[in-house]
Protein backbone atom coordinates (compact mmCIF):
# COMPACT_ATOMS: atom_id res chain seq x y z
CA UNK A 1 0.00 0.00 0.00
CA UNK A 2 1.29 3.43 -0.89
CA UNK A 3 1.97 5.68 2.07
CA UNK A 4 0.74 9.11 1.03
CA UNK A 5 2.67 10.80 3.82
CA UNK A 6 6.00 9.77 2.27
CA UNK A 7 7.51 11.88 -0.48
CA UNK A 8 6.95 10.24 -3.86
CA UNK A 9 9.08 11.68 -6.66
CA UNK A 10 8.19 11.38 -10.35
CA UNK A 11 5.17 9.22 -9.49
CA UNK A 12 3.57 10.21 -12.79
CA UNK A 13 6.21 8.16 -14.64
CA UNK A 14 6.11 4.43 -15.37
CA UNK A 15 8.11 2.40 -12.78
CA UNK A 16 11.12 1.81 -15.01
CA UNK A 17 11.37 5.45 -16.07
CA UNK A 18 10.88 6.58 -12.49
CA UNK A 19 13.67 4.36 -11.18
CA UNK A 20 16.04 5.52 -13.90
CA UNK A 21 15.18 9.18 -13.26
CA UNK A 22 16.05 8.86 -9.55
CA UNK A 23 19.20 6.83 -10.17
CA UNK A 24 20.44 9.44 -12.65
CA UNK A 25 19.64 12.20 -10.18
CA UNK A 26 20.92 10.73 -6.90
CA UNK A 27 23.58 8.15 -7.79
CA UNK A 28 25.07 9.07 -11.14
CA UNK A 29 26.78 12.35 -10.10
CA UNK A 30 28.87 10.64 -7.42
CA UNK A 31 29.66 7.70 -9.68
CA UNK A 32 30.82 9.98 -12.50
CA UNK A 33 33.12 11.80 -10.05
CA UNK A 34 34.66 8.40 -9.28
CA UNK A 35 35.25 7.74 -13.00
CA UNK A 36 32.34 5.34 -13.49
CA UNK A 37 30.89 5.77 -16.96
CA UNK A 38 27.09 5.50 -17.36
CA UNK A 39 25.88 3.30 -20.19
CA UNK A 40 23.12 4.63 -22.41
CA UNK A 41 21.74 1.20 -23.29
CA UNK A 42 21.09 0.07 -19.69
CA UNK A 43 21.19 1.36 -16.13
CA UNK A 44 24.79 0.30 -15.58
CA UNK A 45 27.94 2.18 -14.54
CA UNK A 46 31.46 0.92 -15.34
CA UNK A 47 35.06 1.81 -14.62
CA UNK A 48 38.37 0.07 -15.28
CA UNK A 49 41.03 -0.59 -12.64
CA UNK A 50 44.13 -2.38 -13.89
CA UNK A 51 43.06 -5.89 -14.98
CA UNK A 52 39.49 -5.41 -13.77
CA UNK A 53 36.21 -3.87 -14.88
CA UNK A 54 33.99 -2.74 -12.02
CA UNK A 55 30.24 -2.57 -12.63
CA UNK A 56 27.23 -1.30 -10.72
CA UNK A 57 23.97 -2.36 -12.33
CA UNK A 58 20.48 -1.33 -11.29
CA UNK A 59 17.96 -4.10 -11.88
CA UNK A 60 14.24 -3.37 -12.06
CA UNK A 61 11.71 -5.96 -10.91
CA UNK A 62 9.55 -7.58 -13.57
CA UNK A 63 6.56 -7.32 -11.22
CA UNK A 64 6.62 -3.52 -11.14
CA UNK A 65 3.23 -1.99 -11.74
CA UNK A 66 2.08 1.61 -11.78
CA UNK A 67 2.41 3.26 -8.38
CA UNK A 68 1.89 -0.01 -6.51
CA UNK A 69 5.21 -1.82 -7.07
CA UNK A 70 8.33 0.14 -7.95
CA UNK A 71 11.03 -2.33 -6.94
CA UNK A 72 14.71 -2.42 -7.84
CA UNK A 73 18.07 -3.48 -6.46
CA UNK A 74 21.77 -3.01 -7.19
CA UNK A 75 24.26 -5.59 -8.42
CA UNK A 76 27.96 -5.01 -7.78
CA UNK A 77 30.30 -6.92 -10.08
CA UNK A 78 33.96 -7.19 -11.03
CA UNK A 79 34.96 -8.80 -14.33
CA UNK A 80 38.27 -9.48 -16.01
CA UNK A 81 39.16 -10.31 -19.59
CA UNK A 82 42.60 -11.29 -18.31
CA UNK A 83 41.04 -14.21 -16.44
CA UNK A 84 39.34 -15.47 -19.60
CA UNK A 85 42.63 -15.39 -21.53
CA UNK A 86 44.59 -16.94 -18.66
CA UNK A 87 42.03 -19.76 -18.24
CA UNK A 88 42.05 -20.55 -21.96
CA UNK A 89 45.85 -20.77 -21.96
CA UNK A 90 45.99 -22.81 -18.72
CA UNK A 91 43.18 -25.29 -19.35
CA UNK A 92 42.53 -25.11 -23.08
CA UNK A 93 38.97 -23.80 -22.84
CA UNK A 94 37.11 -20.68 -21.73
CA UNK A 95 35.84 -20.32 -18.14
CA UNK A 96 32.10 -20.31 -17.52
CA UNK A 97 32.23 -16.50 -17.35
CA UNK A 98 34.63 -13.62 -16.74
CA UNK A 99 33.22 -12.60 -13.34
CA UNK A 100 35.54 -12.21 -10.37
CA UNK A 101 32.54 -11.58 -8.12
CA UNK A 102 28.93 -10.49 -8.58
CA UNK A 103 26.66 -9.73 -5.63
CA UNK A 104 23.28 -8.16 -4.96
CA UNK A 105 23.35 -5.33 -2.44
CA UNK A 106 21.35 -7.58 -0.09
CA UNK A 107 24.22 -10.11 -0.11
CA UNK A 108 26.51 -7.68 1.72
CA UNK A 109 26.02 -8.39 5.44
CA UNK A 110 26.88 -4.84 6.43
CA UNK A 111 24.34 -3.39 3.97
CA UNK A 112 21.33 -3.09 6.28
CA UNK A 113 18.51 -0.71 5.47
CA UNK A 114 15.07 0.11 6.82
CA UNK A 115 14.13 1.13 3.28
CA UNK A 116 14.53 -2.36 1.83
CA UNK A 117 13.37 -5.91 2.47
CA UNK A 118 14.88 -7.98 -0.33
CA UNK A 119 14.44 -5.05 -2.74
CA UNK A 120 14.06 -1.31 -2.60
CA UNK A 121 10.50 -0.11 -3.28
CA UNK A 122 9.84 3.52 -4.14
CA UNK A 123 6.11 3.03 -3.58
CA UNK A 124 6.52 2.17 0.10
CA UNK A 125 9.07 4.65 1.37
CA UNK A 126 10.05 8.29 1.22
CA UNK A 127 11.88 8.42 -2.09
CA UNK A 128 14.43 11.03 -1.06
CA UNK A 129 15.41 9.18 2.12
CA UNK A 130 15.53 5.90 0.22
CA UNK A 131 17.81 7.22 -2.53
CA UNK A 132 20.12 8.94 -0.04
CA UNK A 133 20.35 5.67 1.88
CA UNK A 134 21.39 3.83 -1.27
CA UNK A 135 23.93 6.50 -2.17
CA UNK A 136 25.48 6.40 1.30
CA UNK A 137 25.80 2.60 1.34
CA UNK A 138 26.97 2.43 -2.26
CA UNK A 139 29.84 4.79 -1.44
CA UNK A 140 30.73 3.36 1.99
CA UNK A 141 30.14 -0.38 1.38
CA UNK A 142 29.58 -1.35 -2.25
CA UNK A 143 32.40 0.50 -3.99
CA UNK A 144 35.03 -0.31 -1.31
CA UNK A 145 34.21 -4.00 -1.80
CA UNK A 146 34.65 -3.60 -5.56
CA UNK A 147 38.06 -2.08 -4.88
CA UNK A 148 38.95 -4.84 -2.42
CA UNK A 149 38.30 -7.64 -4.89
CA UNK A 150 39.95 -5.84 -7.82
CA UNK A 151 43.08 -7.73 -6.85
CA UNK A 152 43.61 -11.43 -7.52
CA UNK A 153 44.78 -12.49 -4.05
CA UNK A 154 42.32 -10.32 -2.19
CA UNK A 155 39.45 -11.54 -4.37
CA UNK A 156 40.29 -15.15 -3.48
CA UNK A 157 40.73 -14.21 0.19
CA UNK A 158 37.30 -12.56 0.10
CA UNK A 159 35.62 -15.74 -1.13
CA UNK A 160 37.53 -18.03 1.25
CA UNK A 161 36.60 -15.86 4.23
CA UNK A 162 32.94 -16.29 3.26
CA UNK A 163 33.38 -20.01 2.50
CA UNK A 164 32.17 -19.55 -1.06
CA UNK A 165 33.65 -22.85 -2.14
CA UNK A 166 31.07 -23.30 -4.85
CA UNK A 167 33.56 -21.07 -6.69
CA UNK A 168 36.59 -23.16 -5.76
CA UNK A 169 37.87 -23.20 -9.33
CA UNK A 170 38.04 -19.40 -9.37
CA UNK A 171 39.47 -19.18 -5.86
CA UNK A 172 42.31 -21.52 -6.84
CA UNK A 173 42.89 -19.81 -10.17
CA UNK A 174 42.99 -16.33 -8.66
CA UNK A 175 45.62 -17.42 -6.14
CA UNK A 176 47.69 -18.95 -8.95
CA UNK A 177 47.47 -15.76 -11.02
CA UNK A 178 48.65 -13.87 -7.91
CA UNK A 179 51.50 -16.39 -7.57
CA UNK A 180 50.22 -17.51 -4.16
CA UNK A 181 50.70 -21.22 -4.76
CA UNK A 182 50.56 -22.27 -1.11
CA UNK A 183 47.22 -20.49 -0.68
CA UNK A 184 45.99 -22.05 -3.92
CA UNK A 185 46.74 -25.59 -2.70
CA UNK A 186 45.30 -24.87 0.72
CA UNK A 187 42.07 -23.61 -0.83
CA UNK A 188 41.50 -27.04 -2.41
CA UNK A 189 41.86 -28.69 1.01
CA UNK A 190 39.46 -26.20 2.56
CA UNK A 191 36.93 -26.83 -0.20
CA UNK A 192 37.15 -30.60 0.21
CA UNK A 193 36.62 -30.27 3.96
CA UNK A 194 33.61 -28.04 3.36
CA UNK A 195 32.13 -30.40 0.76
CA UNK A 196 32.54 -33.38 3.11
CA UNK A 197 29.99 -31.74 5.41
CA UNK A 198 27.46 -30.94 2.69
CA UNK A 199 25.06 -33.26 0.89
CA UNK A 200 24.51 -33.29 -2.86
CA UNK A 201 27.60 -31.34 -3.88
CA UNK A 202 27.65 -31.23 -7.70
CA UNK A 203 30.15 -33.66 -9.18
CA UNK A 204 31.61 -30.79 -11.21
CA UNK A 205 33.09 -29.27 -8.04
CA UNK A 206 35.10 -32.44 -7.34
CA UNK A 207 36.21 -32.59 -10.97
CA UNK A 208 37.41 -28.98 -10.75
CA UNK A 209 39.45 -29.83 -7.68
CA UNK A 210 40.92 -32.92 -9.34
CA UNK A 211 42.00 -30.95 -12.40
CA UNK A 212 43.68 -28.31 -10.27
CA UNK A 213 45.47 -30.82 -8.05
CA UNK A 214 47.18 -32.14 -11.14
CA UNK A 215 48.64 -28.74 -12.04
CA UNK A 216 51.44 -28.91 -9.47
Amino acid sequence: MINLFKRQKYSDLAPGERIEKLVREYLQPDLVKLDFKPLKSELTFKRTKNDFIQEIHVTKSRTNYGKVNVNFWLIFSVRSNKYTKWHKKQYGYDPMNDFVISNYDSHFKSWKSKYRSTQYDLAKFDNIHLMKDIRSKMLSIGIPILDEVSDWERAADYMVAREQFGYISKIFDFYVIADKIKKAKNSLTLAETCFSEIENVPEERFEEIKIRKNIF
